[in-house]
């Protein structure tokens, strides 16, 4: 979009068009000086971001077209992520006019494929079956004429690499991952975020729109309340999410849902029969092994010590810190408080030292 304005136009923001036309309505109340108001502005530009909406109320949306032309001649109009309402307004209007921008999202291949196997066995340890069984899911996108999103289970205890794994791959396809964690959520909470309530409410929705890559994490999807997953009937079949603000194009979209459960059996009695079938494939993990357990240990104590300062690292060398954890890390079921205690010992070693002393 930048790189289409040249330098010298008149470029507005939507929020200044906003105070514009507010000051048509109330020029007592505005600031704005009458002069300005007398006639249309002519502007090159006007940018109307994502994040301008949450800022105004319903029935700017509804009448976005006549808010936009009321005192402005816009040359060209820029309009990022617009909610359903703006959409409808403007093809009303402009619908011979209109040139459709979409974002294009790292495109699966064979050789893509081949680079997303290569960083999980690097970066994640042990799990070789899943590893595996995450290539053959994703291989379904590669095949012709098909435009279904897919849609992977994986299951197992606590950090074993369930959420590494999908950082991971959507790292490799270009991408910050987008993180849902359904386990933060109320049910009322919940409810509006997925289907979407007050237009200037975060949502479910307007999350996935503006997500970098086409990977979508959401974790601990069997703690949502079940008479939620209707919403993702569509979504999962289809690649298509409708809610009270938003229609969203998920086409060809990786979905990885995570859960704590033991077997698929626990995992279909939780969903239900209906969500559980729209699941392409349940991918458990396994325990991590005592030498694997050790190895992160190993790994992890060498990224702290990079995040230390020379004088800082001869002091934790000179701990048992390391050893302790290596002898130890049969005791943690949980990798992420392994690191969390490993980390702790670290910081609360150099505090001693360098602060209270």
């Amino acid at each position: 979009m930048a790189s289409e304005i040249r330098e010298g136009e008149n470029t507005i923001p939507f929020m200044e068009l906003i105070q514009h036309y507010n000051a048509r309505l109330r020029p007592n109340e505005s600031g704005v000086r009458e002069a300005a108001l007398s006639k249309n502005i002519e502007v090159d530009n006007c940018i109307v971001r994502a994040d301008d909406y949450g800022s105004v109320l319903e029935h700017v949306l509804s009448n976005f077209v006549t808010i936009v032309t009321l005192n402005h001649e816009v040359g060209t109009l820029f309009v990022h992520n617009p909610p359903r309402k703006v959409k409808e307004s403007l093809e009303t209007v402009y619908s011979e006019e209109i040139e459709y921008r979409y974002s294009d999202y790292g495109k699966l291949s064979r050789d893509k494929l081949k680079d997303i196997y290569r960083n999980l066995n690097s970066e994640i340890l042990g799990q070789s079956k899943c590893k595996k069984q995450i290539i053959s899911g994703m291989y379904r996108l590669i095949a012709k004429s098909n435009d279904k999103p897919i849609v992977l289970m994986l299951y197992g205890p606590s950090g074993v690499g369930k959420t590494e794994s999908a950082k991971s791959i959507s790292r490799t396809m270009g991408g910050k991952l987008l993180r849902i964690q359904f386990s933060m959520m109320q049910s009322n909470e919940a409810y509006n975020y997925i289907f979407g309530a007050e237009h200037s409410k975060n949502s479910f929705a307007r999350d996935m729109m503006s997500r970098e890559a086409n990977v979508i994490l959401i974790d601990e999807f069997d703690k949502v309340n079940p008479i939620l997953y209707n919403a993702f009937y569509e979504l999962f079949d289809e690649g298509r999410f409708v809610d009270t603000t938003y229609d969203v194009d998920l086409k060809q979209t990786i979905f990885l849902l995570t859960c704590n459960f033991k077997s698929e059996e626990e995992i279909k009695k939780a969903l239900g029969p209906a969500m559980f079938s729209r699941i392409g494939c349940c991918i458990e993990y396994d325990e991590l092994t005592k030498d694997q357990k050790q190895t992160i240990v190993e790994n992890w104590y060498k990224s702290l010590l990079d995040k230390i300062e020379q004088d800082e690292q001869e002091i934790i060398k000179d701990t048992d810190i390391l050893q302790w954890f290596i002898s130890n890390a049969e005791r943690y079921d949980n990798i992420r408080i392994l690191k969390s205690k490993m980390e702790n010992a670290v910081f609360d070693k150099l505090a001693e030292t360098f602060v209270i002393e």
